[in-house]
């Protein structure tokens, strides 16, 4: 290899910077909304290429209405001088479902070739073209979109074709290495003109079907080698697992683990109705009867996000004095002196009602009342929060009778999703909300195996119709 061949590839080495884009701090960025068009950052769908969230995109009515966010921190930036270019789409929904050409997320850039300071050009790097019959044997092809799943476009290596001159109306694409050839001080500009900054992140318009929802994750752009990868993330806070504890027969405490993601570090944390001026993530609780604490997460930028956590207490006291405790014996609860409390657990009765608290036994120590049951049970739904639907999975391992009901925030029984037996293993089911109000639910899952139980429970909030 020649000096001069070395120096050449030493001038591009590969290096990258991730940079998060949140909805308290843009990072350069900006929103651009109009119309019936929704933009937001949120967590998923699915599972993101980077993180755990995405930027979304939904047009209901998008041949007449645009949703973006554009970046103008590279206004002038000469095109020849980019070497990596591409993105991450996913397709949550949109009208014309089997029509493999239609209705993603798009990229827009305004060029200016000549030097007069006017985007004359717009740029756009289609997902929907980028396959047969669009690419025929110019570029890659990268395959048809596809509703429900995370792609990734190589807009390096893609086709091109300048606004209205849709490849799907019978224009051909074109390369950026074409393009520069032919205009080889074309630069990106921020034109206010066209709207503002130079590089834009679309959904809907003209030629889309409507209803449609997309989010963008994991935009690439690398200059002269050097590549900044954008991670679109919606700031949160995480309060942790719901919990269950027992109340009346050993420690009721239990620790609240608390997180954030997204925003600026560092975070600052503050509990409720706990007053805790420790600023810790985890807080040790020790409530009587079940409460819902509120975490709240504030970043460096001012941005506070809230999240609830809900600790069930099982009451196990009874007597007159409520001095004595709840066994389940045989099946039936029964009131016992706490000083017999532990020979009933010797012989597998356990502590409270079967159907309702967490299992206390002999052999888990009864002096132990927060029993986890996450190597027992497993319970989540996506979408959640949702409107009319969502999918509850929920696994077990063994088999045994299971059993899933959901519950309002006042603790009052309002459906049976489940009850049967089960092998051990994963599972799903399709859950409609009906004439249920919006509002918080808790779903609980009870496993009866080799006569015992473990419950879980879990969060679900239901938006408004």
């Amino acid at each position: 290899m020649s000096l001069s061949t070395m120096l050449l590839c030493t001038k591009f080495l590969f290096s990258q910077t991730i940079v998060t884009v949140t909805d308290c701090n843009l990072n350069g960025w900006i929103k651009d909304q109009r119309g019936t068009t929704k933009i937001k950052f949120l967590n998923g769908p699915s599972t993101p290429p980077l993180g755990k969230g995405s930027f979304q995109i939904a047009a209901p009515d998008a041949r007449s209405n645009v949703g973006r966010i554009r970046n103008g921190q590279y206004s002038r930036l000469l095109l020849s001088t980019i070497t990596e270019l591409s993105f991450s789409t996913f397709i949550e929904q949109r009208s014309l479902m089997e029509n493999p050409y239609s209705d993603a997320p798009f990229i827009v850039l305004q060029v200016d070739s000549d030097g007069d300071n006017i985007a004359e050009w717009h740029l756009v790097f289609d997902p929907g073209s980028q396959s047969q019959p669009f690419v025929q044997n110019n570029f890659p092809d990268q395959g048809k979109t596809k509703v429900g799943v995370w792609q990734n476009w190589d807009m390096y290596h893609g086709g091109w074709f300048d606004g209205g001159d849709d490849p799907q109306n019978g224009f051909p694409l074109f390369s950026l290495a074409t393009f520069i050839s032919q205009h080889p001080n074309a630069i990106i500009l921020n034109d206010a003109t066209q709207g503002g900054a130079g590089i834009r992140v679309s959904g809907g318009g003209p030629v889309s079907s409507g209803n449609f929802i997309g989010d963008v994750d994991n935009f690439k752009i690398g200059v002269n080698g050097v590549t900044t990868i954008y991670d679109f993330e919606f700031t949160t806070a995480n309060a942790g697992a719901d919990k269950t504890v027992i109340y009346g027969y050993g420690s009721n405490c239990v620790t609240l683990d608390g997180s954030a993601s997204g925003g600026m570090a560092p975070y600052s944390y503050s509990w409720s109705p706990y007053s805790d001026a420790s600023n810790n993530a985890s807080l040790k609780v020790c409530p009587a009867t079940t409460t819902t604490y509120t975490l709240t997460v504030t970043d460096k930028n001012g941005c506070s996000r809230t999240d609830d956590v809900t600790v069930n207490v099982n009451d196990v006291r009874c007597g007159n004095k409520m001095d004595k405790v709840q066994v389940t014996h045989n099946g039936e609860v029964i009131c016992v002196a706490k000083e017999a409390a532990p020979a009933h657990l010797n012989h597998g009765d356990i502590i409270g009602s079967a159907e309702l608290s967490p299992v206390v036994t002999a052999t888990n120590k009864a002096t132990q009342n927060e029993i986890s049951a996450h190597s027992q049970l497993k319970i989540s739904n996506y979408p959640n929060p949702f409107v009319n639907s969502t999918q509850i999975k929920y696994g077990l391992s063994a088999d045994g009778t299971a059993m899933i009901k959901l519950y309002d925030i006042s603790g009052k029984e309002v459906a049976t999703l489940l009850n049967e037996y089960k092998k051990a293993g994963e599972y799903t089911l399709d859950f409609v909300r009906g004439d249920l109000s919006r509002g918080v639910y808790y779903s609980r899952i009870t496993l009866l195996t080799s006569g015992r139980y473990f419950s879980q429970t879990h969060r679900l909030l239901i938006l408004s119709h």
